[in-house]
């Protein structure tokens, strides 16, 4: 396996973690607030949504983790399949990891608006410097 590779598999063994991590905190969160009957079950039989706005920080994180990281993981399986794993798509999407993880401490931290959105773009940024390199890996062979 390329160094390429290693840094393009870490990255997304990263965000499944970070995947995993998000909706168990969510699970933790979710409960604590049915246990200090913050929130009624009958709150949110239909709508989980009902959890106070502290919850719903971390519910939001977590189905935040099912959104652009599908382009992480759909590109670095191609690129494994096809054996078009270069630099590009390594650092790429060990950016893009590294933006996920910093928008995640913003998200549920501070929730600095301002400054979660410039590293959810960077993140795209990464993302499409991904796909860009695995682009140009196989056009140019």
């Amino acid at each position: 396996m390329t160094p390429a590779m290693t840094l393009a598999l870490l990255a997304v063994f990263g965000q499944v973690a970070l995947t995993f991590w998000a909706i168990l905190t969510m699970g933790r969160k979710r409960l604590s607030s049915l246990k200090s009957r913050e929130t009624d079950f009958s709150d949110i039989a239909l709508n989980p949504m009902n959890f106070a706005s502290d919850v719903r920080a971390w519910q939001n994180n977590a189905h935040n983790q099912f959104e652009t990281p599908i382009l992480l993981y759909g590109g670095v399986a191609l690129a494994a399949a096809l054996g078009a794993v270069n630099w590009g798509v390594g650092i790429g999407a060990a950016l893009y990891f590294v933006s996920r993880l910093a928008h995640r401490m913003i998200h549920v931290g501070s929730n600095h608006l301002p400054t979660r959105f410039k590293i959810f773009v960077a993140g795209l940024g990464a993302l499409a410097l991904m796909w860009v390199s695995l682009g140009v890996a196989l056009v140019v062979g």
